[in-house]
């Protein structure tokens, strides 16, 4: 029986952001509307709908002209030879119409305005711009104009005449005067842009557009502010990844789309699974209070240091995410940004033909759970032998012997394993992602317009999750010189049944602790009365399924935010912009848990509630001008930025009625309440000068003060500079004609950093004590004398382009420092108070970052590009505050992830086992006098959990109308405590417990049984081999937990399971007593080497994993159809694919438990993320596999 009670709804967010959501939706009516009627026109005449069979290529001219106005014009002669052609198209766009007209016959074609010039194909001749004589000019002036292919007027670009010394630039409008005679060849050439060839075919004026190189060396680059820059100008690192390699696998949380495809940038997923939030950070570990996340700018606006609001976004409507990966880049954008940026850039109408296009993308994605970790299925729960079904132990009797059982009706049966329980209590999880998107354009503005809607069941039971976006962008030429653009976005998510990340509610725990010889699906009826859950075995932990369906919890998030921006071209060298934005958050959490629920019988409701606020208003002045070789770029800004938000929260433990999950059925005895509020504002001006020199040494400066209200008065303003060089060698010297591009950089930049709120002053905090109300103070001590962090940065760098960008490489080496960080430090018991707030502390941060591209083939059918990135960091501390010597991240069962002044952040330290120092028993360890292992009282350092590299490789090959992508990812070294491993072997669940594992740190490796029982020989054989026995990264075991398996007798149990540690034993006169199996070794039960003392006694090393892993996370099989077959249901275009992800994972440690797992969120509110502690995250490994369908109209 299941039951449903429904408490708080939490649906009072829907009334109380009604009004603001009516007015977000009017406002994108209005401007859709507007955009709407302009592009209408444009829609009507480039568009063709038009269907017959072998018709003269006459009659379709005659069509065309008839729809859209286009005059087509052509030499009679070049008809001879054509053939008839059955074509059928709805609305489709007149350049696919053209190509399919046109696909089999000798003629080609350009479009100018209102004309379309057809020409024969095998004329060596560039394609004619207007119709003209036989009459040749023989010396004249020809105008004209050079653009971009969104538009832009492109100053200084070069024009030549083929064949002469001609040579003219163009102005900052893209104009351009040049003396040429009729049937001359000019050249057109513009950095970053494809060159092109014209032929001369009249006076008349002639606009030139050119292209994009394809390589992002030559690209352009959107960098702080929304600024786009050419790549090649920038003297610092900045990743992109463009929209085609994020949406080409679709995932619920586009965070994990990013994975393994920048350099510097690293995604950590513990939860992996659909509720779960990846751990973002940019250049390695900076800070000691774990705020290393990069602030997030979406469409320009500010939305904080949350990825999680990425995870509402869909990677089909982002056109690119750039990471500004340290201060040199990020410094415009002021004291959050001190661990980079993520900057995404949605798309909008601009990129498209005008008139109206709908885009559709659909995906279904099943997610498989095929790895577990191993545990024995060979002996049942109990100790020394005997059944025990109250015991957490699997120390039991075989599986066969005779018990009785909890379904036994009082009968002894044989007991039976059931090996596939955590399998059979998973589920397949199922994801179904749904964007649609409507965008236009004409020549006035464009807009877009897009919806996703995302439902998934996770691999956990009940785990679901639900999203929905919705999202406007628009732009509109009020006249040439004042254009508005705004960018709207509203999303909800939410799950009525998600899982936390703590260890006491960790979803897996339950089922992996449930005992082997239960099958979980005969306890899937979770009560076993009203109100009492179904479980048989201790009162250790739930019922699986009842933890799965009753111990819930539930969320809500609601995310408005969006800006209007103004930009004026005041004159062709001065404009001006202007925005304004607000990002909001409200946040709802519910937690529930039953009654007979194991850690509290009478069961728990939590509410908590958060709403945030974010408002900036900032504005850039610009000014640009070109003189003799040099070019300047001067801007001015300034923005002021305002956050407030509160919280509240209400619950506690003991419900009054069972079932009932309402903060008003709490028993008032234990509830808990409370609430908070924060402001903040900051007030920043800055400033940018760019300068270039011939286009080939290109110099940055920028400048920016803050004023924060989280700093006292006299501290509260603090100013930083930076300054980038560019250099591009292979301009400025005659290099070999294989080089296409040769770049030096370098950066240098300081960032300050402020604090939270009210850290200047003591404040009370309200509490009860019985029915009195009592406030005190709070228990950390304020300090009015702090003053900004400082963040100094340091980079420089090559970028090498070599045979026209088909091969790519760079590398950057960088160096920060992290001073006056801002932390609390243990205060004396004689202050009254825990901590107090103090700057101190410097963090050194070093890395190397490196990127290789190549396309190694390149045809007409077929391409093969290739992409990888290596990064390499270390992170050092540097000072701590007098006194203090160690710094400790987290602490666990007998580990510290702690780092002493001058060592690596990231540090492990733990108890080694004591072992002998010199002689002839050197390194053997001193057992106690029952033979159990001792520890050194002082730690010692044991390991470290940052990886030794990681690698991100991408791959793609396209055939004809075939697109195969992969994407892998490699994490080398670093290393990870595993509570879950300790858990289990001290319990005797380890697999490798019963079959000699050779990959544990307790091999069991020799036994009772060895050299037939010939005690003499045992010992003779360990001692003389201790590089074989003596493991110095944990420990090695002898014996076993039976006869068969090795055991010796035992006389305190009367069993065959004893088993030693080898080593020696002090003889209390300075000498060793021997303990490698002869006469006087110390026996004692199998169960020990892993429970009691030898749990814990033994090194921490025991429990030291190594991180290594290898993961191919996207696969992709993609078909794009032919226009005909797209236009046969009304669409331009139209393409299936078949992806799949993490279908193949290695790891080096093979414990079945995934490295990347190895995380830990604390519950506490602030709380950093603990990296490289592994807390009971067992949820197996998943493979992802489905389908995407993508349709143009």
């Amino acid at each position: 029986m299941q039951k449903t009670v429904h408490g708080h709804r939490a649906a009072w967010w829907r009334s109380r952001y009604l009004t603001k959501t009516l007015l977000v939706m009017k406002l994108a009516l209005i401007l859709l509307f507007a955009a709407l009627l302009n592009a209408h026109a444009s829609a009507v005449s480039q568009t063709i709908t038009f269907s017959g069979k072998n018709v003269e290529l006459k009659k379709i001219f005659s069509a065309i002209k008839k729809q859209t106005g286009h005059v087509v014009f052509y030499n009679t002669s070049d008809l001879d030879g054509t053939v008839p052609v059955s074509v059928s198209a709805y609305n489709m766009y007149l350049g696919d119409f053209l190509e399919i007209v046109l696909k089999n016959q000798s003629l080609s074609y350009t479009i100018e305005d209102k004309t379309i010039m057809l020409y024969v194909k095998t004329d060596s001749r560039s394609a004619p711009k207007k119709i003209i004589s036989d009459q040749h000019i023989a010396d004249t002036s020809i105008t004209g104009k050079i653009l971009s292919a969104d538009g832009l007027p492109l100053g200084r670009a070069s024009v030549t005449v083929k064949g002469n010394n001609s040579r003219t630039v163009t102005d900052e409008e893209g104009n351009f005067k040049i003396r040429a005679a009729v049937g001359e060849t000019i050249v057109v050439s513009y950095v970053g842009f494809q060159s092109r060839e014209i032929v001369i075919r009249s006076n008349g004026p002639l606009n030139v557009e050119l292209t994009p190189r394809e390589k992002e060396l030559s690209g352009i680059v959107v960098t702080a502010l929304g600024i786009g820059r050419q790549k090649r100008s920038l003297g610092y690192s900045v990743g992109e990844v463009k929209s085609e390699q994020m949406s080409k696998v679709p995932q619920e949380n586009v965070v994990n789309a990013l994975t393994g495809k920048v350099a510097g940038l690293k995604i950590s997923n513990p939860g992996m699974d659909i509720n779960s939030d990846p751990q973002v950070v940019i250049r390695g570990i900076k800070s000691l209070s774990g705020n290393d996340a990069p602030l997030i700018v979406v469409d320009g606006l500010p939305t904080g240091n949350d990825a999680g609001v990425l995870s509402n976004l869909s990677a089909d409507n982002i056109e690119s995410v750039s990471v500004l990966k340290g201060p040199s880049a990020a410094a415009l954008y002021g004291s959050r940004a001190g661990s980079g940026v993520l900057l995404v850039t949605t798309k909008n109408g601009s990129g498209i033909k005008r008139g109206i296009g709908v885009t559709v993308n659909s995906s279904y994605a099943t997610s498989v759970p095929y790895h577990f970790v191993r545990q024995q299925n060979q002996f049942a729960n109990g100790s020394n032998g005997a059944f025990d079904a109250a015991q957490t132990g699997w120390w039991g009797p075989a599986m066969g012997t005779p018990a009785i059982q909890w379904n036994s009706n009082g009968q002894a049966v044989p007991l039976k394993a059931y090996p596939d329980n955590v399998k059979n209590f998973t589920q397949t999880g199922n994801s179904f992602i749904n964007d649609v998107s409507v965008r236009g354009s004409n020549e006035k503005g464009n807009f877009s317009l897009s919806m996703t809607d995302t439902r998934a069941t996770g691999t956990y039971p009940g785990v679901e999750l639900k999203k929905d976006a919705i999202a406007f962008s628009g732009s509109y030429n009020i006249t040439k010189k004042v254009k508005v653009s705004t960018n709207i976005n509203y999303s909800y998510s939410g799950s009525d049944n998600f899982r936390s990340q703590s260890w006491d509610n960790y979803p897996f725990e339950d089922i992996y602790f449930m005992p082997n010889y239960i099958n979980v699906n005969d306890v899937k009826d979770y009560w076993k009365v009203d109100d009492i859950q179904q479980n048989v075995w201790d009162d250790h932990f739930n019922n699986p399924w009842f933890t799965a369906y009753v111990d819930v919890n539930k969320f809500q998030k609601v995310n408005p935010y969006g800006n209007i921006k103004f930009d004026w071209t005041i004159t062709s060298q001065l404009s001006l912009m202007a925005r304004i934005g607000t990002f909001s958050q409200t946040y709802i959490t519910q937690s529930q848990h039953g009654w007979s629920e194991v850690r509290n019988r009478q069961g728990s409701y939590n509410y908590a509630s958060s709403n945030n606020q974010e408002t900036n208003a900032d504005f850039l002045l610009t000014y640009k001008k070109g003189f003799g070789n040099f070019s300047l770029n001067l801007s001015g800004g300034g923005n002021l930025l305002y956050q407030h938000g509160s919280s509240s929260s209400i619950g506690g433990q003991n419900l009054v009625l069972p079932g009932l999950y309402t903060s008003s059925n709490v028993d008032k005895g234990f509830v808990n309440y409370g609430s908070s509020f924060y402001k903040k504002r900051i007030n920043s001006l800055y400033g940018v000068a760019s300068l270039d020199y011939k286009k080939v040494v290109y110099l940055d400066l920028t400048s920016r003060n803050d004023w924060s209200s989280t700093l006292p008065e006299n501290n509260r303003s603090y100013f930083y500079p930076s300054s980038s060089l560019s250099l591009i060698i292979s301009d400025m010297l005659r290099l070999p004609s294989f080089v296409s591009l040769l770049k030096l950089r370098g950066g240098w930049a300081q960032v300050g950093k402020d604090t939270n709120p009210y850290q200047l002053s003591q404040t009370l905090v309200k509490s009860t004590w019985g029915a009195n109300t009592i406030y005190s103070l709070q228990t950390t001590m304020a300090n009015n004398n702090l003053k900004p962090e400082s963040i100094v940065s340091s980079e420089a760098g090559v970028d090498l382009s070599l045979f026209n960008d088909r091969l790519g490489f760079n590398i950057t080496y960088y160096k920060v420092d992290d001073k006056d960080q801002i932390m609390n430090v243990s205060t004396p018991s004689t202050t009254g108070y825990t901590f107090a707030n103090v700057n101190a502390g410097v963090v050194s941060n070093s890395g190397v970052e490196i990127g290789l591209h190549g396309v190694p083939v390149k045809t007409k059918s077929l391409t093969w590009d290739v992409n990888l990135v290596y990064t390499r960091d270390r992170s050092k501390l540097k000072t701590l505050p007098e006194g203090i010597s160690v710094f400790q991240f987290w602490a666990a069962q007998n580990a510290y992830n702690q780092t002493q002044v001058g060592d690596n952040i990231g540090d492990v330290w733990g108890n080694d086992v004591v072992r002998v120092a010199d002689g002839p028993y050197k390194g053997w360890p001193v057992l106690d006098g029952n033979g159990y292992v001792q520890r050194e009282p002082v730690l010692k350092k044991i390991g470290n959990v940052i990886n030794d590299f990681t690698l991100g490789f991408q791959t793609n090959v396209s055939y004809k109308r075939f697109t195969v992508s992969a994407s892998l990812d490699w994490r080398q070294g670093g290393k990870y405590y595993s509570e879950s491993m300790l858990r289990m072997t001290r319990d005797g669940r380890q697999e490798s417990w019963y079959k000699g594992d050779g990959s544990s740190t307790f091999t069991g490796i020799l036994s009772n049984n060895s050299f037939s029982g010939n005690k003499d020989q045992l010992a003779q054989e360990i001692k003389n081999n201790p590089s074989k026995y003596n493991a110095t990264n944990g420990l090695t075991w002898v014996g076993g937990r039976t006869e068969n398996l090795g055991g010796f007798p035992l006389a305190s149990t009367g069993l065959s399971n004893g088993a030693f540690f080898p080593g020696v034993r002090s003889d209390g006169n300075g000498g060793y007593v021997e303990n490698f199996g002869g006469a006087d070794t110390k026996y004692f039960a199998a169960d020990n080497i892993a429970g009691g003392s030898g749990y814990w006694d033994q090194g921490v090393q025991t429990w030291m994993y190594d991180a290594s892993f290898i993961k191919l996370r996207e696969l992709a099989v993609a078909y794009s159809f032919s226009p005909a077959i797209a236009s046969s249901i009304k669409a331009q275009a139209l393409s299936l694919s078949v992806f799949m992800r993490n279908l193949i994972v290695w790891t080096k440690a093979k414990n079945n438990i995934d490295p990347e797992s190895a995380g830990y969120f604390k519950t506490d509110p602030g709380a950093p993320y603990e990296l490289g502690y592994d807390r009971a995250n067992m949820a197996p490994w998943t493979a992802v596999m489905g389908l995407k369908l993508n349709v143009q109209f």
